[in-house]
């Protein structure tokens, strides 16, 4: 975005920029899930550094979780912690007692 004294807003998010590291550029989709994109290393794997960000948005999606691989950097909107839905009605934890009661059969060795 331009202001009016034709210099670039500050909170623009960058496509590409150049580090010590080498140069990072914002790829498609289709070319950073590639499966067979990172060639094989045969002195160990590369160190990943993982970020949290947060972009003060408005929308409230400013938080990003950023990481760095070598000189690839991958970054995902974060939208938070969620939780697995409990069960509406207690039971047993385990699964002893259900064949009957639901309907199904309980192996072939009760009385018939």
């Amino acid at each position: 975005m331009a202001t009016e004294g034709g210099g670039k807003e500050m909170n623009e998010i960058k496509t590409q920029f150049t580090t010590r590291e080498g140069l990072y550029k914002l790829l498609p989709h289709s070319e950073y899930s590639r499966p067979n994109r990172v060639p094989f290393n045969s002195q160990g794997s590369n160190p990943v550094r993982v970020s949290f960000v947060n972009l003060n948005d408005q929308s409230g999606n400013g938080d990003r979780l950023c990481f760095n691989v070598g000189r690839e950097l991958y970054f995902y909107i974060y939208k938070g912690v969620r939780k697995v839905p409990t069960r509406a009605s207690p039971g047993p934890a385990s699964g002893v007692g259900r064949g009957r009661e639901q309907g199904g059969d309980s192996g072939g060795q009760g009385d018939r």
